[in-house]
């Protein structure tokens, strides 16, 4: 299912993906694909 809106992290509208971790909402400059995360959620397991 897309989803469109706005990024939690940076406020870029557009369409969105779901963290799988914290489920926020997010742009895809904002979304780690290969993890699923967010890049706030990706960025505690580097």
């Amino acid at each position: 299912m897309i989803k469109e809106g706005l990024c939690s992290l940076c406020g870029k509208p557009g369409i969105m993906h779901s963290c799988t971790l914290c489920g926020a909402l997010v742009c895809s400059d904002c979304y780690d694909a290969k993890r699923g995360l967010c890049k706030k959620c990706s960025a505690k397991f580097r």
